[in-house]
């Protein structure tokens, strides 16, 4: 029989009254716990006990087995519960145990209800008893998981509450205060439950403290009933002192938060020492039930349920003489407790357990060892038969005692199948490969996993955690090696250890809801994200997953709606910030907004609707009023009443939602994002009461959009705009698309003085710390120094933001802007806004269900009203019949206005449209010589790609990154794991979700300061030579003198430090004679952006002497000098190359005709020039490479140099404006008919 004490038995507590850590679970079933004071009742004389007192029923179940005979089960005891093949290790809900749904019927006084509902204080606690009653409780329970036998359950009533449950009751308001001074604690305890009290009574929503003040209060019970000074000694645990106190701190927590396994197996622990009557051995059942229904995974929880029942029905049924019961509640406990009951509670944990690899024989054992001794005692050939398929089915399951289980299975067959013996066995063996090697794949982390709990690291617990979770998900699925019951029971495992996580909580919902919604499992995630909420209920993101998975799986209004109570009502959810209310304010709102439309829907539930979004909006700006004071300015994206506006554009109320949007002015009116939402409602406003037929008559009848212009004229009026450059695009492209040539030129003027306007108030606000700085230097006497004025800070500012625009999803360009630019720069920003940066992550919207083989022009009609739209590719549709578009959009703005068709009719399919952010990953660092075929085969087995983007080299060679976009975003999560692999020649592949907002910081020698840039060198001094000139300083690193063709030194060089101080302290050899030669010493800087790529292959004969040029200095001509002569016979100019490719594609490309002198990539001309050491090498070259497609559509043409130097930049027009259009941009093509200018580059 297992040894419940391990399980029941709290730690030893010594002198100090606080939370020990529990022991961790033993592989073995019979294992006890270390240090259990039960222990101390095992060795002493039953004599020593003192009168009356009462021990643990479960304590003295184990204490004696060998007096205590259990009674046989009754001979007719059926074959109990469902087949658990099925079983996923996620509790079951109330509709997949047959409870009936209430029917959602919501009457008018629901808009009451819901108005009550709004409130986030926590009801006023009433005297009552602090145990939950019995309709609030059983609410809780999944009805088939109580015994059919069993009456419902009453709890007892306490008697009146001492200080400590009047103080609770008062709330946090009142001044009550309980001193626990004279109490049975010990001194350092007692002060510390003084504290916690307190603090508790200041803010009840602190889970920690509600743990440390139970725990304290647990341990002054087991010292009490187990005085550690006196082990034979046992203390009546009804004469416990702080007894009320230790229950109501329960209970106060349990109306807030989840217990967590180890509370719980305390207060199953403490209760079945005090239970005397039936009823009260009811309540502790009622309490275990509670227990497995919040931690639904815990073994520890199952087996304690199961030894409890197993104690009862013994009880009830057992020897008189060795029971503590009275006949008459033996006689009560017949009929309440069946032998089938244990069965059931047993078969029930089994199931929950099955798949915890590393402990779930805890209840395994236990429940084979029961079934077989059903058998022993009576046995049939349907129970016999049944007791060798759970045999199968745990032999079928990888655990960590799969022999031992062997084992039994050995002697269960050899008794009732002796015939069949051999055969059966062979057969179970020859099925044992796939449990026994899953099981050995993961012994390694279950290993560390057990070293981590024993050594008691929280912290590398968790990381083992993780690492588990994310190996099991890795797992390939087309091999088999992926199994969701393996996942998911880690995922229990882990929130059980750590059930206050919330990203944990998120990850596991997430996961399951993925595997449901890909039909990969059929489960429903409503148990899971109930235990959720309890365990974090400050998270509005498990409340509204939660809110949206009950809708999701059917759940009545009523439900929806007591879901959303239960999370607002308690306060806890407003401990976690306005953040998290409004999380939860919006799921709850968007839900009454769909519900009000559905097919079925009726006028009152828009009214419900309408009266519950209002009441959400105004109780969320009082609670911020309540929080910041009347200063809140309420949601910045204000969602909620976005969703008050879509609701009141639905239901036809067009001048109600413009109301609204007129009251959020004053409020939201500084931001760009808040205008242009406000117009683009307008503008689909506009074009619901305009649409007709499609022609030339029909549009020339067609009003102007006048209130959608009188939107943005009213914006362009604020002064306090944080983005006038975004609105000022907007109104000029508006006026372009959709008003006459008056308004277009009076738009032109307005913009024009308020962009001279703005740029006077930046000028005003770069001038003041201007000012003062040199107000400041009057006072505190320094070296003279450079201050710009307002109009270079202006630049600098200008140019600050251009560079910023030009960097890549966070990898910094290199390109620096001339100097002279900084005039330019001043005079652009006047007359026109700065150009934005592409942000296709956020910009792309994904098109499912479009009618099959549509055209791409139909889809862009379809989206017309939208906005510019820079590109669309068609791919297949998941099935045969329908097509998926992937649309980028100019702007995010325009995308989420494209997402506003979602559900619209297309030639009779339903489209669905979503933001495709999060499916394209930023790849660098791969071989030079990788073409998109090479980045296609890398990520293949990840997902379905859709796009490969190489970024254009025309203004920078030194580019190696491309795009790769997924059809969906969890395949490119998926394929981050190449993300560090190591390709050919060592190269450390990075591969990230791509996301423009993220900047990383340069990096290397010089963005440290470490690295300096000598000119002026000896022709023919080495890099010793300069190393060892230098050496002085500090210790060198790298030195570097860049060589020409012919060999010989360019007259310049670069010399790393270890150190930035190292390098600065080497500038004093600037103008420092070396070799006769004043040296020139800088730290390095940024080069300008390299628009040409030269590769040097091999040398030629070097000259004689040095060319006639500075040293360190670059000949004036930017164009290479066109070869003569027997070079330019072996030099070729390779046109049409796309200038997304590298010079070392080139060189790959052209090496195998023979030895090559340099490559020098011309992107800038759509070309590249070759030199070949032998002139018949050149001319097998140009025999073979003309023609040759170096990318689809792009076949090589060969000719001279000066051939390839009069082509043009690759032009590549992949924005098409539909609409809205982006003006006044840098390289707009001015003489573009009706000021339609499409952007060039790819990049």
């Amino acid at each position: 029989m297992m040894d419940i004490s391990s399980l029941l038995s709290p730690q030893e507590s010594a002198s100090q009254s606080g939370r020990s850590t529990p022991a961790s679970a033993s592989n073995s079933a019979a294992a006890p716990a270390s240090h259990s004071p039960h222990k101390a009742v095992r060795r002493a004389n039953s004599g020593s006990t003192r009168q009356g007192m009462t021990s643990s029923p479960l304590a003295q179940q184990v204490l004696a087995p060998g007096r205590r005979s259990e009674p046989p089960p009754p001979s007719s005891s059926p074959t109990v519960g469902p087949n658990m093949g099925g079983g996923n290790g996620t509790p079951p809900t109330a509709a997949e145990q047959g409870s009936a749904r209430q029917p959602s019927t919501p009457g008018m006084d629901t808009l009451a209800d819901l108005a009550a509902m709004q409130h986030h204080q926590p009801p006023p606690r009433t005297n009552a008893s602090m145990m939950r009653n019995t309709e609030s409780y059983e609410s809780q329970l999944s009805p088939s998981t109580m015994f059919p036998s069993v009456n419902p359950i009453t709890h007892n009533t306490p008697t009146p509450r001492f200080s400590f449950d009047i103080a609770m009751a008062e709330g946090p308001g009142e001044s009550a205060r309980r001193n626990y001074v004279a109490t049975s604690l010990v001194p350092n305890a007692q002060r510390q439950a003084t504290e916690l009290f307190n603090q508790i009574q200041e803010n009840p929503h602190s889970h920690d403290a509600h743990v440390q003040f139970i725990s304290l209060l647990h341990a002054g019970f087991v010292n009490h009933v187990y005085p550690p000074s006196n082990p034979d000694v046992h203390g009546d645990p009804r004469n416990y002192d702080l007894l009320r106190d230790m229950r109501t701190a329960r209970e106060e927590m349990d109306k807030l938060f989840a217990m967590g396994e180890e509370l719980w197996a305390e207060w199953i622990q403490d209760e079945s020492m005090l239970a005397q009557s039936v009823s009260e051995r009811m309540d502790v059942m009622s309490l275990c039930q509670r227990s497995i229904e919040e931690e639904y995974g815990s073994t520890k929880l199952w087996s304690i349920y199961g030894e409890w029942v197993l104690h009862l029905y013994n009880s009830s049924f057992g020897d008189a003489s060795q029971s503590h019961w009275s006949e008459q509640d033996r006689l009560v406990g017949r009929e309440a407790f069946q032998w089938e009951h244990v069965l059931d509670v047993w078969q029930r944990g089994a199931e929950a357990t099955r798949w915890r690899i590393n402990d779930s024989h805890m209840v395994w054992d236990r429940f084979l060892d029961l079934l077989v001794q059903d058998v022993a005692r009576s046995p049939s050939q349907g129970k016999i038969n049944h007791v060798k398929s759970t045999f199968d089915l745990r032999l079928q399951t990888p655990h960590a005692t799969w022999d031992q289980t062997f084992q039994k299975f050995s002697g269960f067959i050899s008794t009732y199948y002796s015939a069949n013996y051999e055969d059966i066995m062979a057969e179970t063996v020859r099925h044992a490969a796939d449990p026994k090697r899953k099981y050995d794949d993961r012994q390694d982390l279950e290993m560390k996993l057990r070293a981590a709990v024993e050594a008691g690291d929280r912290t590398q617990e968790w990381y083992l955690y993780s690492e588990y979770i994310e190996w099991e998900c890795s797992q390939n699925r087309r091999k088999g090696f992926f199994s969701f019951h393996l996942v998911n029971a880690v995922y229990q495992r882990a929130v059980l250890r750590f059930p206050t996580d919330v990203n944990l909580w998120e990850d596991y919902i997430m996961f399951l809801i993925d595997e449901s919604m890909h039909g990969h499992v059929s489960i429903q995630t409503i148990s899971t994200l109930d235990r959720a909420t309890r365990h974090c209920p400050w998270s509005g993101n498990l409340w509204s997953q939660y809110l949206l998975s009950s809708e999701r799986e059917g759940l009545s209004f009523s439900k929806i709606a007591d879901i959303k109570h239960k999370a607002t009502s308690t306060g806890l959810l407003d401990a976690g910030g306005m953040e998290e209310v409004l999380k939860v304010h919006t799921t709850w709102c968007s839900y009454l907004r769909r519900r009000a439309f559905l097919p079925e829907g009726t006028d009152e539930d828009l009214d419900v609707a309408e009266v519950g979004i209002r009441s959400a909006i105004e109780n969320v700006q009082e609670l911020g009023e309540k929080k910041y004071g009347k200063s809140y300015q309420g949601d910045p994206y204000f969602r909620l009443e976005r969703i008050y506006i879509r609701y009141l554009s639905e239901s036809g109320s067009w001048d109600s939602a413009r109301e609204t949007f007129k009251g959020l002015v004053p409020r939201r009116g500084n931001s760009h994002e808040f205008w242009l939402t406000y117009y683009a409602w307008e503008l689909i406003s506009w074009s619901k009461f305009v649409q007709g037929e499609a022609t030339a008559d029909a549009a020339r009848r067609t009003p102007n959009p006048s209130y959608a212009t009188a939107v943005l004229k009213q914006a362009l009026r604020r002064t306090d705009l944080d983005w006038p450059e975004k609105i000022i695009q907007t109104y000029l492209a508006h006026c372009e698309d959709y008003e006459d040539m008056d308004e277009l030129q009076q738009a032109v003027l307005e913009t024009r003085k308020v962009m001279k306007a703005y740029n006077a108030r930046r000028e005003k606000a770069a001038r003041e710390p201007a000012t003062a700085t040199a107000s400041q230097h009057q006072h505190q006497p320094q070296e003279n120094q450079h201050q710009p004025g307002p109009a270079e800070a202006v630049a600098h500012a200008e140019k600050r933001k251009r560079e910023d625009e030009r960097e890549a999803n966070g990898v910094p360009s290199s390109k620096k802007p001339r100097p002279e630019d900084t005039e330019v720069i001043l005079q652009t920003t006047e007359a026109e806004p700065v150009a934005l940066r592409r942000d296709r992550e956020n910009a792309t919207v994904v098109v499912k269900n479009l009618p099959h083989r549509i055209s791409e022009h139909k889809v862009r009609q379809f989206f017309r009203h939208c906005g510019t739209i820079n590109s669309v590719k068609m791919i297949p549709g998941e099935d045969a019949n329908s097509e998926t578009a992937m649309i980028e959009f100019e702007s995010r703005d325009d995308a989420l206005v494209a997402q506003t068709r979602d559900k619209k009719i297309l030639e009779g399919n339903t489209v669905e449209i979503r933001i495709g952010s999060g499916s394209t990953l930023f790849v660098t660092n791969f071989p030079p010589t990788a073409d998109e075929q090479y980045i296609r085969d890398l990520f293949r087995p990840y997902g379905e790609i859709v796009d490969v983007r190489f970024p254009s080299l025309k203004y920078n060679t030194h580019r190696r990154f491309c795009y790769v976009q997924f059809q969906e975003a969890f395949e490119a999560e998926h394929a981050t794991k190449l993300d560090g692999t190591t390709l050919e020649k060592g190269l450390q592949l990075v591969a990230k979700i791509s996301d423009p907002s993220q900047k990383q910081d340069r990096q290397g020698p010089m963005h440290e300061g470490r690295e300096i840039h000598v000119s002026n060198l000896d022709w023919k001094a080495t890099e010793e030579d300069v190393k060892e000139a230098f050496s002085r300083f500090g210790r060198v690193e790298v030195v570097r003198i860049p060589r020409k063709v012919d060999g010989g030194s360019k007259g310049f060089g670069y010399i790393v430090f270890s150190t930035k101080e190292e390098a600065t302290a080497a500038l004093a050899m600037h103008k420092q004679e070396f070799r006769s030669r004043p040296l020139q010493v800088k730290l390095s800087a940024p080069l300008a952006a390299k628009r040409i790529a030269t590769s040097i292959i091999s040398r030629v004969e070097p000259s004689e002497s040095p060319p006639v040029e500075l040293n360190g200095t670059r000949t004036s001509s930017a164009e290479p000098v066109a070869p003569t002569g027997e070079r330019a016979a072996r030099t070729l100019g390779l046109m049409n190359i796309p200038d997304t490719v590298n010079d070392a594609r080139i060189r790959t490309l052209v090496e195998p005709f023979g030895k090559l002198v340099k490559v020098i990539l011309r992107p800038d001309h759509q070309g590249a020039i070759v030199e070949f050491a032998d002139v018949h090498n050149a001319g097998k070259a140009s025999l073979g490479l003309e023609g040759h497609e170096i990318a689809p559509g792009r076949p090589i043409h060969v000719g001279t140099v000066p051939e390839m130097l009069k082509q043009s930049a690759d032009r590549k027009v992949d924005r098409v404006p539909v609409l809205k259009h982006h003006h006044h941009k840098e390289g707009q093509n001015k003489g573009t008919p009706g000021g339609l200018f499409p952007a060039t580059g790819s990049g």
